[in-house]
């Protein structure tokens, strides 16, 4: 679709370009320390100010790309232009709902922070905003600069929802929790005292890698304190059994929510272009390889937490049948591109 770039493109694109860059380079990562959540207070101008930069934004554009834009056309009684006009009205509609959900969201992150602050809420709560109005704003900036970019025929600047690298690292985490937890493969044999123990090591040994200040706030503090809780019921004198299966269902609970984690979108991305080219590698053309290729394998390690199915074919290095793996990549693939192809409004999309 041919789109006349003028004034107006230009100065929106720069708007986007220096807004994205200050969202980027804000740091409004929290220590979970009682004594220094309090933090999150001194971050809630940068955040409030960035948020209202954003709603701005949004709001111009949809000014801009209002009912009242037509491209230049030289002969608007031709039927093909007749046809590009309507077709560039449509697309001009798509791109003010886009903005109008983004804006919409960003307007109730906003409220949500200064409600919070205003009625000093506890701590946490107010750091939780922080990052969640800021992730949300990333994501608004980001969808919408790109369907700009794309009405008006021109590349899109390439932009990353995060570091692959670290969501991929904090997913393996949440697994490895999971799984420890009972996931897909039940310990209920096992004593319970042993279990929580193992948990506790878990737990422990996420809090001293390098990732770690990367997980949410509140995941970060549901991790603390299911840790104190741990720690109290196995230096009880007397570890009731009822409080220790309570206990243990909780952390049943939390792994299977942590695992949410794949749903960013850009593990979404990730994930499907593996998941596409490991289903392209074993059955190229119809046809079958007879096993997994090794370096095949580990990759797929990076898939782990997304389908019970596929974690046993994964965690047990299944080279064969290759049958077996066709089931559920094909399932996973179909279940990632209709999620890759969902237009909703980004206050649905995961955070």
């Amino acid at each position: 679709m041919q789109k006349t770039t003028g004034k107006g493109f230009s100065e929106f694109g720069r708007r986007f370009e220096e807004l994205v860059a200050q969202v980027e380079s804000a740091d409004v990562r929290v220590p979970e320390d009682s004594a220094l959540i309090s933090l999150a207070t001194d971050l809630v101008p940068k955040v409030v100010h960035l948020l209202r930069a954003g709603v701005e934004l949004l709001t111009d554009i949809e000014k801009l790309y209002g009912p009242a834009y037509s491209p230049e056309a030289e002969d608007s009684d031709s039927l093909s232009q007749i046809g590009l006009q309507i077709s560039t009205e449509l697309a001009a509609r798509d791109l003010r709902d886009m903005s109008f959900f983004a804006r919409t969201d960003l307007k109730s992150s906003l409220e949500t922070l200064i409600a919070s602050a205003t009625h000093k809420s506890n701590q946490m709560t107010l750091a939780s905003n922080c990052e969640g109005g800021l992730r949300r704003l990333r994501k608004a900036l980001i969808s919408v600069e790109s369907t700009v970019y794309e009405f008006e025929n021109q590349p899109a600047p390439e932009r990353h929802w995060f570091d692959v690298e670290v969501s991929l690292q904090i997913r393996k985490l949440y697994w490895n929790l999971r799984r420890e937890t009972g996931g897909t493969a039940g310990n209920e044999d096992r004593p319970l005292e042993a279990r929580l123990r193992a948990v506790l090591y878990r737990i422990l040994a996420f809090r001293e890698l390098s990732v770690y200040p990367f997980l949410r706030v509140d995941d970060r503090v549901h991790l603390r304190r299911l840790l104190k809780r741990i720690l109290d019921w196995l230096n009880s004198d007397q570890q009731d059994p009822a409080i220790g299966r309570r206990l243990w269902q909780d952390l049943s609970s939390f792994a299977e929510i942590l695992v949410q984690v794949s749903h960013r979108q850009e593990l979404r991305d990730h994930d499907l272009k593996l998941v596409s080219r490991a289903y392209r590698t074993l059955f190229p053309f119809g046809a079958r390889r007879r096993t997994v290729p090794d370096e095949l394998m580990d990759e797929l390690q990076a898939l782990l937490g997304l389908d019970d199915e596929l974690d046993h074919l994964i965690a047990t290095r299944m080279a064969r049948p290759v049958e077996g793996w066709r089931r559920p990549l094909k399932r996973l693939q179909a279940s990632l591109s209709h999620a890759g192809e969902l237009s909703g409004p980004p206050e649905i999309w995961p955070g």
